[in-house]
């Protein structure tokens, strides 16, 4: 009987204690672990995140980029992180429904190994040639590609743009060559340098060396034709019907962090979507907001998981 009640009165001390950490959190830095390099989408929005939630705080938050082996080296290092929701993890669409269905084995597992906190912002990408490439539209590409099979090249520095690419390349029925990068900004230095011939872009990195017309746009990859790049076809309207790619990024934290950490978090990170700041981020970008609660994210990721898993099938992207 003594036990018993000695367990009784640690299970309502643990009970109590979690409400009293999250009135209290956060009280000292909190970090955010990105899992591409400087200048990246998911590391421009982590930092406008990160601003306005130190802001709110008064606490620092700092951002943490750990790129490499397509976002895998970050998600692990956020997996294993203690769950007390002083480590956030801003990802993509790569690390959480794309890299189970190329890769045999992840260091950390897409859903068992977070746990959901909001939906920050989704868009699309830009397909994209280098200036002296004799195309100006997505049926020229395909001509080319299939007049020189074997000879284009396509630059990707993460698994959307891998994604993107493979998919055109399967629907397209060409033969183009895959170069691999560590992060997207590597894949447009290359582009603008001639060293590779087209890469499958988010707005982030992409729109500024088309706009400023160091690089040539042919089409968006949305379904129907993009706010603000209205100029601009879709791939599915250029001889592809039904061809879609939309990148997003949401926040994580590990798996065990107690549920009202996540929900001050997901206060947060909400109120940081909802700035100024980041609407400005939004609409120089032309993302798309899409906060919303740890269900909300998790149904979501869900839904990701089996289409990337038809794509990764379909482009056969699998590694061996």
């Amino acid at each position: 009987m003594r036990m018993l009640i000695c367990l009784l009165g640690l299970l309502t001390g643990i009970l109590q204690a979690a409400p009293l950490a999250a009135q209290d959190f956060p009280n000292r830095p909190i970090h955010i672990i990105a899992p591409f390099g400087p200048g990246t989408a998911t590391d421009t929005v982590a930092r406008v995140v990160a601003a306005e939630m130190s802001r709110r705080t008064g606490q620092s938050v700092v951002v943490d980029n750990r790129p490499g082996a397509e976002g895998q080296i970050g998600a692990q290092a956020a997996a294993t992180a203690a769950p007390d929701g002083y480590t956030i993890f801003v990802t993509t669409q790569t690390t959480q429904a794309i890299n189970q269905h190329v890769y045999k084995t992840l260091p950390y597992d897409p859903v068992k190994s977070f746990a959901p906190i909001s939906g920050l912002s989704s868009g699309a990408q830009i397909v994209m040639v280098r200036n002296d490439l004799p195309v100006k539209s997505i049926p020229e590409l395909i001509a080319l590609a299939r007049a020189q099979p074997g000879k284009l090249t396509f630059g990707s520095g993460n698994g959307s743009a891998r994604g993107a690419a493979e998919l055109f390349r399967i629907m397209a029925k060409v033969d183009v060559l895959g170069v691999p990068y560590k992060t997207q900004p590597q894949v447009l230095a290359d582009l603008l340098g001639g060293r590779i011939d087209m890469t499958f872009s988010d707005f982030t990195v992409g729109l500024p060396p088309v706009r400023d017309g160091r690089a040539r746009g042919l089409a968006v990859t949305s379904l129907e034709r993009y706010p603000g790049l209205e100029q601009f076809p879709t791939v599915a309207e250029s001889g592809l019907p039904g061809y879609e790619s939309r990148p997003w990024n949401a926040a994580y934290a590990p798996a065990g962090t107690p549920r009202p950490i996540i929900d001050k978090l997901n206060q947060l990170i909400r109120e940081a979507v909802a700035s100024e700041a980041y609407q400005t981020l939004l609409r120089t970008t032309l993302g798309v907001p899409f906060p919303g609660s740890p269900e909300e994210l998790a149904a979501w990721q869900e839904k990701e998981i089996v289409k990337w898993g038809e794509i990764v099938r379909i482009a056969g992207m699998k590694e061996p």
